[in-house]
């Protein structure tokens, strides 16, 4: 439950405005426009004021406050809120207010306010499909128009479609207005937030993108519907600068923020304030639960940075910004591993993993899908529950992942990876990703089989030995020997360990070390393979760094490296 604890109260003055002219008609005159607008205003007004004293009783923070931003107070709570129906007072209040803004849409089309409300109290009144045959009929600003129609579109669970009337609206909008909706300042951590709005609007656009790249809920989902609900809450913002909310107060840069960050409720209640407060009553509203931090942990807002599934943090507990998607009632994790081989001026991206989370069904989908550098995505099945999957990619970074998504318990298990492109050394020498096998299936002698017998994801047992799979690129013509090594070290020792050690009143750690001379004949333009494995029987549970690099003859040296965690 997400809630807003108000603090304070104001009066709202309302202000009215003339309609802008509707075109293919006869305009009312301004006296009639701004008339017509005042009593829209006032009715909207009326119906808020209705709703806020017929609000249901209880609620409060019982002191608790996450995040205070001006007037409000914001927690998070697990628990979804339970409300009761709305009361059928408020239902006709809305009907009400909804045929005096039809009616007055009728001789103001061209009208952006009514035009929005028209929309907005039906998605309001839950009659999303009637928002969208209004939002489809709309008269006023062209962009406006296609903004209502994503607000639509998105409520309907038709992120696609949202997306494409969000482009639209963007492609039509003033630069100076698109700018202002685009400013994703209140989503990005401290520092990030800092360097962004000291950039011009147009630099603005690359972190903007890297944004939305990396948060994106679903790679495999046919847009991003963060991206849209963020719209969404734009086209709530502009509506409600000029018109009364539910809570007391005029609108202001906190509520402003607040619906930014965590999105429009779910509903209200109302409780009375303790004896000497500054008013009477105050009001708790409540977002969607569960939901989820679906942003980038702040390193990654690097262009150079790369992450394992660690760089993301869903159940962050006070993060900047929070969405609950419509289609997906609880995110799990996956077990996943990822490699990388190259295929001449392409890369095969191959992964294995297993979803065990207990509400996935049988017959879950899964894929292997990735957002490439432009924004598009690619995906190719990856065989339910637990699976392996290949797909080929010609340009990075790319955000790569596996999702299994089981429509009727409404879960999505994810794990993700961010890629760039496989490093080339001197010379051309170089290696693939290290791949992890079961190395109690024997050795495999081709990238094919080694995916077979791939782990799903960095933990594996240490009373197993672990295979090694990995490939070599720019060999010599004529052939050519290299030494190998191999090591396996440790790297979550802990001060009070080393301490320990030191002292000995605890084993010291025991490095794995090999190394070899590895001669391979000619193989023009071919990739080399090698398989090996390691007995890990003697090391303790804890994380763990393998490198394998090769040291050629002019002892120049290349080298790949996976992390991983031994348990009992």
């Amino acid at each position: 439950m997400h809630a807003v604890l108000l603090v304070l109260s104001f009066q709202l003055g309302l202000v009215a405005q003339p309609a802008p002219r509707a075109q293919g008609r006869a305009a009312p005159s301004v006296a009639d426009s701004t008339r017509d607008l005042r009593l829209a205003r006032s009715a909207q007004a009326s119906f808020e004021r209705a709703r806020r004293y017929d609000l249901p009783e209880g609620g409060g923070s019982i002191g608790r406050c996450d995040v205070r931003l001006g007037r409000y107070c914001w927690w998070y709570d697990e628990v979804p809120p339970d409300l009761p129906p709305e009361s059928e007072q408020i239902t006709r209040r809305r009907a009400e207010l909804l045929a005096t803004l039809d009616a007055l849409g009728e001789r103001h089309p061209g009208d952006d306010w009514i035009a929005g409300m028209r929309v907005h109290y039906r998605i309001d009144a839950k009659r999303p499909a009637s928002a969208d045959s209004v939002a489809r009929s709309c008269g006023a600003t062209s962009w406006w128009c296609l903004a209502l129609l994503g607000y639509a579109d998105h409520r309907l669970g038709r992120a696609a479609a949202a997306e494409s009337a969000f482009v639209g609206a963007f492609a039509t909008m003033p630069d100076t207005e698109a700018c202002k909706w685009r400013d994703i300042a209140v989503l990005l951590p401290s520092n990030t937030r800092h360097y962004y709005e000291g950039l011009s609007c147009e630099a603005r656009r690359a972190v903007e993108d890297r944004y939305w790249l990396l948060s994106r809920p679903q790679l495999a989902a046919p847009a991003n519907d963060w991206r849209t609900e963020f719209y969404v809450r734009r086209v709530l913002t502009n509506l409600y600068r000029q018109a009364t909310s539910t809570l007391q107060g005029a609108w202001g840069r906190d509520n402003e923020e607040l619906l930014l960050r965590y999105g429009w409720p779910i509903g209200w209640r109302r409780y009375q304030t303790p004896y000497g407060s500054l008013m009477d009553i105050s009001i708790t509203e409540y977002q969607p639960v569960p939901s989820y931090n679906f942003a980038p942990v702040e390193p990654l807002y690097d262009t150079s940075a790369t992450a394992q599934n660690d760089g993301w943090e869903l159940e962050a507990r006070v993060p900047e910004a929070r969405y609950s998607p419509r289609l997906v009632g609880h995110v799990a994790p996956v077990a996943m591993q990822v490699a990388r081989f190259r295929r001449g001026d392409s890369v095969l991206v191959v992964s294995a993993h297993a979803a065990s989370h207990d509400s996935l069904g049988a017959a879950a989908d899964a894929v292997l899908a990735v957002v490439l550098p432009d924004g598009t995505t690619r995906q190719v099945p990856a065989n339910g529950r637990v699976g392996r999957a290949r797909l080929m990619v010609e340009s990075f970074p790319v955000l790569a992942g596996v999702e299994v998504a089981d429509t009727v318990s409404r879960t999505l298990a994810r794990a993700r990876t961010l890629l760039r492109a496989p490093e080339r050394a001197g010379g051309g020498l170089a290696l693939s990703d290290l791949l992890l096998f079961r190395a109690a299936e024997g050795a495999p002698e081709s990238i094919d089989a080694a995916l077979e017998a791939a782990v799903p994801g960095d933990t594996l047992s240490r009373s197993r030995p672990i295979g090694i799979y990995w490939e070599t690129y720019g060999i010599a013509e004529s052939g050519e020997s290299f030494d190998v090594g191999v090591t396996l070290e440790r790297i979550d020792r802990s001060w009070i360990r080393g301490a320990k050690q030191l002292l000995r009143l605890a084993e010291p750690d025991n490095p794995l070390r090999l190394r070899w001379n590895d001669a391979r004949p000619a193989t023009p333009g071919q990739p080399i393979s090698r398989a090996i494995s390691l007995d890990v029987s003697n090391q303790s549970p804890g994380k763990y760094r393998i490198t394998v690099g090769l040291i050629r003859a002019d002892q120049s040296v290349v080298a790949s490296t996976r992390v991983i965690e031994l348990k009992d």
